[in-house]
């Protein structure tokens, strides 16, 4: 079963940046998800892309587990 994800990153101000994430699963029903998150990127002391998308999978992943959380109950 293969799967992909990608993080699109768009600045939203000048403390902050919108991450787009998709990922998708390439099976029989292939699916896909998309998820936006805010991630803090001061100004001041700007993050490097790969920070940024450590901080946008690390905000996917929380808000996926409480999702899932949400609907099992």
């Amino acid at each position: 079963m293969a799967k992909g994800v990608d993080i699109e990153m768009a600045p939203l101000d000048e403390d902050h940046v919108r991450a787009k994430i998709t990922w998708s699963e390439q099976d029989v029903g292939g699916g896909k998800l998309v998820v936006e998150v805010t991630v803090k990127n001061m100004k001041t002391r700007p993050k490097t892309d790969d920070q940024l998308r450590s901080d946008a999978s690390a905000l996917a992943v929380r808000f996926a587990r409480a999702f899932a959380d949400t609907i099992e109950n």
